[in-house]
């Protein structure tokens, strides 16, 4: 047999699923104006003039207009730095509603905190307590009938921190929601494609910063010492 045929006789390699693959990095253009069509498609008044802007400016501040508390981070937390992934499940059991007012009716739900503690409610209560706190719980059950249907969900807007810090949904607690009780219901998970701001650590950030700086001063003393010929 040539090396040719043993070649071609053997299988190619497979690809990773999608949830194991590296993240990848996308324009915030592209992110905002995703976001934003979703916005539209829910309350067409969301933007006045009915059209999705292109310059970051105005995309900035028609998402402000549509979702002031859960897009504030946007304005808030410059830089950001934009990943497109798919939720490996680990990731994706704990993730958290957005910060701000409407995070609390969510955690009032929530089991632990997560939107997933959420689902874990709602599948051995039923919707009453989505219903007693306010959350849509029609727009769960349509979302999680949609996903068994096969619909594939675009993206969640998720945000977090550089460092080990959570990971906060800013769009999609509902369609996270619902995937999550379809996980519960089918003890299967249909990975999620998300959009992952990744901003500064105002925390960690100057820690790192004051130990990079000690590093220097004790590797300038170290040379400085090495540096001399007598005692």
């Amino acid at each position: 047999m040539s090396h040719t045929d043993a070649a071609s006789d053997s299988p190619a390699p497979e690809s990773p699923p999608p949830e194991h693959r590296p993240p990848v990095r996308v324009s915030e253009v592209r992110v905002l104006q995703d976001w934003l069509v979703r916005e539209i498609e829910r309350d067409a008044d969301a933007v006045d003039s009915g059209t999705v802007p292109t310059s970051t400016t105005a995309l900035l501040d028609a998402l402000l207009s549509a979702k002031p508390g859960a897009a504030a981070f946007l304005w808030r937390e410059q830089p950001i730095r934009w990943y497109r992934l798919v939720l490996e499940r680990d990731r994706f059991v704990a993730l958290r509603p957005v910060d701000g007012p409407d995070d609390l009716l969510w955690r009032d739900v929530s089991t632990d905190g997560t939107l997933f503690g959420v689902a874990e409610r709602v599948h051995t209560e039923g919707a009453g307590p989505l219903e007693a706190a306010g959350i849509d719980a029609a727009a769960i059950r349509t979302y999680r009938d949609e996903l068994a249907a096969g619909t594939r969900f675009d993206p969640l807007i998720v945000r977090t921190r550089r460092g080990a810090t959570p990971w906060f949904v800013a769009d999609g607690n509902h369609r996270a929601t619902a995937a999550a009780l379809h996980a519960l219901e089918t003890d299967r998970y249909d990975p999620l494609p998300a959009y992952v701001a990744v901003t500064a650590n105002p925390i960690l950030e100057p820690i790192i910063d004051r130990v990079r700086g000690l590093l220097q001063r004790l590797a300038g003393r170290s040379i400085a010492r090495c540096g001399r010929r007598g005692p």
